[in-house]
């Protein structure tokens, strides 16, 4: 059973921020709308530290170690952007139930619900592709990170803890496109916020390699590679203490279509 269901997730594996700039802007209608949307798996791990009504638990599980013990890994997971010309908006949802056992104490157990939406604008300083393959593009980007987390926590002794929190980040970032030929290409982005609104501090970084072709009129890509995302979010004191000083990270696939 586990096999099938690890089969099954990696197999729609398929993840990660597809954008325009995954299209060639050559020979395209600097005035035309265009639309992508990019379904993805994010098969991520975490390690870190969180509180949940005061008592503290240590998460380190790999995206394997998770399979192991979660019936419901695979969430609803996606990526929609819609630009025009060098302008851009993005919205992007990410949901997970994880379960983490022995989290630093033998018996104690973790399980989160996990919901992430990013949504934000995006500004491309420079496109060289207009021009030339190989070349190169520049996109920065700023917007907000919604987090909602329900943590439940099973310990050896005493009685079960439940905790949920929601909170929103600013974020920053920038993404850098690289077209090795027409169809190849490598997409590095990262991104920092939170600055004290939200989170302490908060983070993320990707890194993708893409192959892309065009059929029935449309734009096509199949993605994958690696990202990371920290948080480092406190609220509250003594027995309602919630800390969320967690890392995810782990392989992404993803598939996006461009309209």
């Amino acid at each position: 059973m586990k096999t099938a269901r690890l089969a099954t997730t990696l197999g729609a594996a398929l993840l990660v921020m597809a954008t325009t700039s995954i299209a060639q802007a050559q020979d395209e209608d600097p005035t035309a709308w265009h639309l992508t949307f990019t379904p993805y798996l994010w098969a991520a791990g975490l390690y870190g530290n969180v509180t949940v009504h005061g008592v503290s638990a240590d998460l380190d599980a790999s995206f394997l170690d998770i399979v192991d013990h979660t019936d419901t890994l695979v969430g609803l997971q996606g990526h929609l952007e819609l630009s025009r010309g060098p302008l851009g908006v993005y919205g992007d949802f990410f949901y997970v139930k994880t379960k983490v056992e022995d989290a630093g104490i033998p018996g104690l157990d973790v399980t989160t619900k996990m919901w992430f939406g990013e949504f934000g604008a995006q500004y491309r300083v420079f496109d060289t592709t207009t021009d030339r393959v190989p070349g190169l593009t520049l996109d920065v980007y700023a917007g907000g990170r919604y987090t909602s987390l329900e943590l439940d926590v099973d310990r050896p002794a005493g009685p079960s803890l439940n905790q949920q929190v929601d909170w929103v980040d600013p974020l920053v970032g920038a993404r850098v496109n690289v077209y090795f030929s027409e169809h190849v290409f490598l997409l590095v982005s990262g991104d920092v916020g939170g600055f004290g609104v939200g989170s302490d501090i908060a983070w993320s970084a990707m890194g993708l390699l893409g192959y892309k072709w065009r059929g029935a009129g449309l734009e096509w890509a199949v993605l994958g590679g690696y990202k990371a995302l920290g948080q480092d979010y406190t609220t509250g004191s003594g027995l309602n203490r919630f800390r969320w000083d967690v890392t995810l990270h782990g392989p992404i696939l993803g598939f996006s279509i461009r309209f």
